[in-house]
């Protein structure tokens, strides 16, 4: 007489492929967190683009009336008051000033692969003041 065997548990061939299909899936998962910090990253240079422009628009305003009427927008005021204060990131402003002025921040980003600058452009406007209204 023959006695079946009974199985209980379960075999090393079963085991491996659970294993090789956790592998994979733990694979997938470590890919897509590598991308959100990637984007996060991007996102916090772009923040800090926005800040460094913002302040660069703000830092104009004591200075104002001079600029308006006894030029002073030179390449001396630009690098030195305007700035940006982390040396990653470039400015880009117009060669005169004026009333809508355009600027422009530019930061490396290496990170991510799809082609496309890393640079963004904020418009200030100022007042127009008269030169009497500037005390001069």
């Amino acid at each position: 007489m023959r006695v079946k065997a009974i199985q209980s548990g379960f075999s090393l061939l079963e085991i491996m492929v659970s294993v090789a299909i956790a592998a994979i899936a733990l694979l997938g998962l470590g890919s897509a967190q590598l991308k959100s910090l990637q984007y996060a990253t991007s996102s916090f240079n772009y923040t800090i683009a926005i800040v460094q422009a913002n302040n660069a628009a703000e830092r104009i305003w004591p200075n104002l009336c001079a600029l308006k009427h006894g030029g002073g927008f030179n390449g001396n005021f630009k690098n030195t008051t305007l700035a940006p204060q982390i040396d990653d990131y470039s400015i880009t402003f117009p060669a005169n000033f004026n009333d809508d002025l355009a600027i422009e921040v530019q930061w490396p980003d290496s990170r991510l692969d799809d082609g496309l600058q890393s640079k963004l452009r904020i418009f200030a406007q100022y007042p127009t003041l008269s030169a009497a209204e500037c005390g001069l």
